[in-house]
């Protein structure tokens, strides 16, 4: 068994980052097509305030999933490296690759 005492707080909030900046861009370009698809539906009115409104959370989300990503992941890796250093880490077991080539 080997044991993770520590998180880089770094690499952590940079991973958790971008993690949800990807799941925040998905989550835009759903908002992005229902807004552009609803907005249709309710007139003229409304046609250009929603494609507006979508193309912007398509920007905007991205952006505000990662910034919370990044200070959830840096928090997150500040909570385990202390809980890791009363308690002890976490225990995984690692397996070693063959060093046979496939053929």
């Amino acid at each position: 068994m080997v044991k993770i005492e520590k998180i880089g707080i770094s690499s952590a909030a940079k991973i958790y980052g971008l993690t949800l900046g990807g799941l925040g861009f998905v989550i835009g370009i759903f908002y992005a097509l229902f807004f552009s698809i609803f907005s249709g539906l309710l007139g003229n009115e409304m046609y250009s305030y929603g494609l507006g409104l979508g193309v912007g959370m398509a920007i905007v989300f991205p952006i505000l999933y990662g910034i919370i990503g990044f200070i959830v992941g840096a928090l997150g890796a500040i909570v385990y490296n202390f809980v890791a250093s009363k308690i002890g880490g976490l225990e995984i077991q690692l397996s070693e690759e063959d060093k046979m080539p496939l053929l």
